[in-house]
């Protein structure tokens, strides 16, 4: 009964990931109810139930506070409990309210602050900031930061303004990650000890993440399963080893002992590693296993994984958010089932006979086999085989991680590493045996003798010089990364239909091999075809599926307060605008675009139009320039064409043909497949936003008008010259400002949708309420792209369709708006 109960329990927190929304306060309640009345009888249906009351309460118990409309500007006290990053002048850190005491999980928020004096982990400040709500933009493939969000229990995000000091505590972490500090920050590879030893990855440079995805091995220097695994596994041998030698007994006490206290050790080193929410789960799911394991030893595999995964998701129900927990538990499956065939494998082909073909030894041969010679011999032969054994094992793990992990990798992330197998291959048991234990025990000894009294000579020595073994043993690691970008085919990224395809056929052949009959087989086999569709590409020329009458797509892309539009035909594009970009480390074009375009599967960019010099327009050109070389730039602007002719050049060098182009946007047609395409621009116009590039685009039944931000000057300049602007849907231009949307230019075009560009919550105010209302007077549908996230828009041959991302691409209760209140600035 109670494996039934566990059974609907994590079924339906896992499940409620696909709710649109959870159940309310008052129906949580009359289900909690119910699944009391239910457990004796129907388990399975009562875990449900409770399941669904859980994740819901949880999720109102961190949410209960957030109104929809609040000050903006909060004063609040939070303690320090992690630093994300930094740059020159800025650092980014998560802070937990000290006054939600009360809540069933504790509150935290994601600040940045500008020029901050010295922050530590632990610090106690009172701090005024400008909050905002986690809702953040959201598109198929790019970065679903509110799902991370949630997923740690962050509910609103800030900047400071000011702040005091309060309190500073040091804790015993920080006073060992104090006193260590000096010793580590003349080594050479620093930032991954730092990271291996407390959790701090902020030292991490941009080219080493981006080599640590390329090479697939950011989980060796993310706190995981495997450096707690290590942990544990080194600490219960040496606590077993110690306890036989000191107090030998028959009993099964020194084995539980040893555990226990090997727990302690790895939930220690979790406290050093930060105990970050990732950290908690996968400590949960370690001691669970073990504990099931020992004093549970007829559990099979199956139920000891199912116990495990019960355990995190009663600790945290929104652990199915994080992409970390889908790997770990992956992982940890293949592992288990693994280890578990194996095993029942060695034991079916152990053959008794082949050992004695005559069933017992003759005197002779006894006499003979305890010689010193022959014992050598045994144990010999017995390492070898130990040594095959395992190294089969090991291999074993391996093919199923690289396959299992990689699918789930594709699935997560939209990429995959083909070189991931052989490095990790090498780097796992290399970080096992020699780098995670090197670090451990520098770590041991600091803090042994941050306790007891020794010659601080001796203990330094002791001390660095394990620490300059474990920097020296990172060598090989960081040659891999170094060289990681010069492999060929370092990364694949593949669109969701390949990646769905991908899964079905890997979820198809395992299903065949264990079929009972030819007509399973047959159906198990069919869900191969969906891969041999993707793979052999029954497509039309610009590769757009036979099976659909589908003309073309537009997807107006959600990049907060910006611009980007895709027009799609099977895998060629045009974009029109980038997005922003803001310093080295942040652009739209590499958070959201690009891994939009791999999504949606478009590997050609035939045209790259930039309307006008605005950041918010045109702030990823150089990212775009950097991924897609078959390019035609459509621009004005001098600046842009000067950087494109840059980049040509640098480019040029690597490839046989010169293959990107620069082009004015004059008023001028291209023909695009089945889409004319009319540009036009104001090139009188003394602003940059009336400059802008502005596009007509016709399929001989639908309309669309891209406006960029020209204002009411250059609507009413449109107007007289008799440019073609009906369209059926609109790009509002300049987001939704005042400056524009002119009730004649409105008339002009007559849209049936118009659609705001502009982010959600803006500082500006866009788009402005008396110019939502100006279009609604004309009949017009309007939609926010920062609402509603990417918009997707489907055009047939005489009809299109809008799909928004958060209504009905992926209309899930995490993607939903998370309201903090809203600032407005004067234009």
């Amino acid at each position: 009964m109670i494996n039934r109960f566990v059974y609907g329990f994590c079924a339906s927190i896992l499940l409620s990931s696909l709710l649109p929304s959870l159940v309310s306060i008052s129906l949580a309640v009359l289900m909690f109810v119910f699944s009391l009345f239910t457990l004796k009888r129907w388990p399975f249906i009562s875990g449900c139930l409770l399941g669904v009351f859980w994740v819901s309460i949880c999720f109102y118990s961190l949410f209960s506070h957030q109104e929809a409309e609040i000050p903006v500007r909060k004063q609040f006290k939070a303690q320090i409990v992690s630093l994300v990053s930094k740059n020159s002048d800025w650092i980014s850190f998560n802070v937990v309210l000290l006054s939600a005491q009360h809540s069933l999980y504790k509150r935290y928020y994601r600040l940045n602050w500008q020029q901050p004096p010295e922050v530590k982990v632990g610090q106690v400040w009172a701090f005024d900031a400008r909050m905002k709500p986690i809702t953040s933009p959201i598109n198929q493939g790019g970065y679903n930061q509110q799902k991370y969000l949630l997923s740690q229990h962050i509910v609103a995000k800030g900047s400071v303004k000011q702040a005091q000091l309060i309190d500073y505590k040091l804790s015993i972490r920080q006073r060992l990650m104090s006193d260590i500090k000096p010793k580590l920050q003349h080594l050479s590879h620093y930032p991954i000890i730092n990271a291996l030893l407390f959790g701090d990855k902020t030292d991490i440079s941009t080219e080493q993440w981006q080599a640590l995805r390329q090479t697939g091995t950011g989980h060796l220097v993310a706190i995981s399963g495997l450096h707690l695994s290590v942990v544990f596994g080194l600490s219960w041998g040496l606590f077993r080893l110690l306890l036989l030698n000191v107090m030998a007994t028959s009993s099964r006490r020194n084995l539980i002992l040893a555990v226990l206290m090997a727990a302690m050790v790895a939930a220690g080193y979790g406290y050093l590693a930060g105990m970050a929410i990732s950290t908690q789960r996968a400590l949960m799911m370690l001691l669970m296993i073990v504990l099931l394991t020992v004093f549970r030893q007829h559990a099979s595999t199956w139920q000891r994984l199912i116990w495990a995964l019960f355990a995190v998701l009663v600790f945290d129900p929104f652990a199915s958010l994080s992409a970390g927990f889908w790997l770990s538990f992956s992982a940890l499956a293949i592992i288990l089932f693994t280890i578990d065939y194996l095993g029942v494998k060695s034991t079916a082909e152990l053959n008794p006979q082949q050992l004695h073909p005559a069933g017992e030894l003759t005197d002779i041969e006894i006499q003979q086999d305890d010689s010193l010679r022959a014992r050598g011999l045994r144990r010999l032969s017995q390492l070898k085989s130990n040594l095959v054994a395992f190294l089969i094992s090991f291999w074993a793990i391996q093919w199923r991680l690289f396959i299992g992990l990689g699918l789930m990798q594709a699935l997560l992330f939209g990429s995959f590493s083909i070189h991931s197998i052989w490095i990790n291959f090498l780097m796992v048991p290399w970080f096992s045996v020699i780098v995670i234990p090197l670090c451990m025990l520098a770590l041991l000894l600091n803090s042994v003798f941050m306790l007891l009294p020794a010659p601080e000579c001796i203990s330094d020595a002791m001390v660095s010089t394990l620490l300059w073994l474990a920097d020296h043993s990172l060598a090989p690691f960081y040659y891999l990364l170094s060289l990681s970008g010069q492999l060929p085919l370092a990364q694949f990224h593949l669109s969701d239909a390949l990646t769905v395809s991908l899964l079905l056929l890997a979820l198809g052949l395992f299903l065949f091999k264990w079929a009972s009959n030819i007509h399973w087989r047959v159906c198990f086999g069919l869900m191969a075809l969906p891969f041999m569709f993707q793979v052999y590409g029954f497509t039309k020329d610009n590769g757009q599926p036979l099976s659909t009458n589908l003309l073309w797509q537009m997807h107006v892309l959600d990049v907060g307060q910006g611009m980007a539009v895709l027009l799609q035909q099977g895998h060629k594009g045009i974009l029109y605008d980038t997005g922003a970009a803001y310093g080295d480390n942040f652009s739209y074009a590499q958070r959201v675009v690009i891994p939009t375009l791999m999504a949606k599967g478009v590997t050609e960019l035939d045209y790259l139009i930039i309307s006008h010099d605005d950041n918010d327009h045109a702030g990823g050109v150089n990212e775009l320039l950097k991924h897609f070389n078959k390019l035609t730039i459509i621009s004005n602007i001098d600046k842009y064409q000067q950087t494109a002719i840059t980049q040509t050049v640098q480019f040029d060098t690597q490839l046989a043909d010169k293959t990107k182009k620069l082009e004015q946007c004059d008023d001028r047609r291209l023909n695009w497949f089945n889409l004319t395409i009319t540009l036009t621009s104001n090139m009188a116009a003394k602003s940059d936003n009336n400059q802008s590039c502005v596009v007509h685009i016709d399929d001989g039944n639908n309309r669309v008008l891209l406006a960029g931000d020209i204002e009411k000057k250059t609507e009413k300049r449109l107007i007289q010259s008799g440019t073609s602007l009906d369209a059926d849907i609109l790009l509002v231009p300049h987001h939704g400002s005042r400056t524009s949307s002119s009730a004649e230019f409105i008339a002009a075009v007559n849209p049936t949708d118009a659609i705001f560009t502009a982010g959600f919550a803006n500082q500006y105010g866009f788009p402005k309420h008396d110019v939502v209302e100006r279009y609604k007077t004309h009949g017009v549908t309007t939609l926010v792209s920062g609402e509603m996230g990417q918009l997707s828009i489907d055009f047939k041959r005489q009809s299109y369709k809008i799909r928004p991302y958060r209504t009905v691409i992926a209309p899930f209760w995490y993607n939903n708006l998370f309201r903090f209140g809203v600032q407005v600035k004067p234009e």
